[in-house]
């Protein structure tokens, strides 16, 4: 299941709630049906993948950008090591970039478009 829109993701939202609120007024999220509970974790992974591409929390990088790292990188066929000495930081900022354990600074931002050639729209997303 995937979400394809911000009015989707909406809607998702809006069903999880009411999932949830069933799930309290039976006194437990166990009590709600094997379908109920199915959709529930449907549509709580398609939330969490979306939420990671479009909203991620402070502090971590969107998916999309570290999708589009890895991709880039590949497509050159580079070593982690080799693009991370590319954009100026060391292989273990670049891991952890890419595990979202680290945020970006400016100057890793503008490296990742003028060096990888990463679009500016996915970098700054």
């Amino acid at each position: 299941m995937t979400i394809k829109s911000e009015q989707e993701y909406k809607d998702y939202e809006a069903r999880v709630e009411r999932l949830i609120e069933r799930g309290t007024e039976l006194g437990d999220m166990e009590l709600l049906s094997d379908e109920e509970k199915e959709e529930f974790t449907m549509l709580s992974d398609a939330l969490d993948e979306y939420g990671r591409a479009y909203h991620p929390l402070p502090g971590q990088m969107s998916t999309l950008l570290t999708d589009a790292i890895r991709l880039t990188v590949r497509e050159k066929g580079l070593k982690q090591k080799d693009a991370a000495r590319m954009i100026g930081i060391s292989q273990t900022v670049f891991s952890d970039l890419l595990h979202h354990r680290r945020t970006m600074s400016f100057d890793i931002a503008r490296n990742l478009h003028k060096v990888l050639g990463i679009p500016a729209d996915v970098v700054l997303a």
